[in-house]
């Protein structure tokens, strides 16, 4: 998957030593499930630093490039989009974060409904 930010491309690959960048080790799963779902938080929450992690861990790019490609970006909605689709859909992400991912996205949902509730009272 490639992804352009700021001009560059990006080629997007999710293999071990991505998941090492994550600090994904073997033969503990509930600390990986953990590290995956923060990963996936980030990334759905729309944390930039989350962002940058992803993208060096993905295509080995320096993260110094990378912060700087994304400070300098118009827009980063493609990039955040392409992050979360390739961790949905990597064989080797997509069983753990299928687990994580969608009461992440409910936890995300009920926090913007409190908000929207709570600036409807306020007004």
């Amino acid at each position: 998957m490639t992804l352009e930010i700021n001009g560059h491309d990006y080629e997007l690959k999710m293999t071990f030593k991505a998941l090492k960048a994550f600090d994904i080790v073997n033969d503990d799963f509930q600390k990986n499930t953990e590290k995956i779902g923060n990963i996936v938080m980030g990334i759905v929450g729309g944390d930039v630093f989350a962002l940058k992690s992803a993208l060096v861990a993905m295509t080995g790019n320096s993260s110094n490039t990378v912060q700087e490609d994304l400070e300098n970006a118009d827009n980063l909605d493609d990039a955040f989009g392409a992050v979360e689709n390739l961790l949905l859909e990597s064989p080797l992400t997509k069983k753990t974060v299928k687990m994580v991912y969608e009461p992440i996205k409910d936890g995300f949902k009920q926090a913007e409904e409190k908000m929207m509730k709570a600036v409807q009272e306020a007004k």
